[in-house]
């Protein structure tokens, strides 16, 4: 990549990968956020473990109802992701001038 040029183009990339990567991060541990917090509310409910849990939720409501909140977390990393990745680009070029 070089010592520059640092143009909007060079920070907007910065932003949409930051955005890019938390959103699918934080996303694919949706499933285990949605058994964690069934644990934390039911533990007489859900008492099998995290595994056990699960093979539960799955067996209950389907494999679907381990994505719960996905859209809303997906959205939320996204937009903390491209404000986090591309202010730390744009600063950092900005104060070692």
């Amino acid at each position: 990549m070089g010592q520059g040029p640092f143009g909007l183009t060079y920070f907007l990339q910065g932003a949409l990968a930051g955005g890019i990567c938390c959103s699918l991060t934080h996303g694919a541990m949706t499933p285990v956020d949605v058994v964690k917090t069934r644990i934390q509310l039911d533990p007489a409910t859900y008492n099998q473990g995290f595994i056990g849990g699960f093979r539960q939720i799955a067996a209950a409501e389907g494999a679907g109802a381990l994505l719960t909140g996905l859209m809303p977390t997906a959205q939320g990393y996204f937009i903390q992701g491209w404000f986090k990745f591309g202010g730390v680009e744009f600063f950092k070029v900005q104060l070692t001038k």
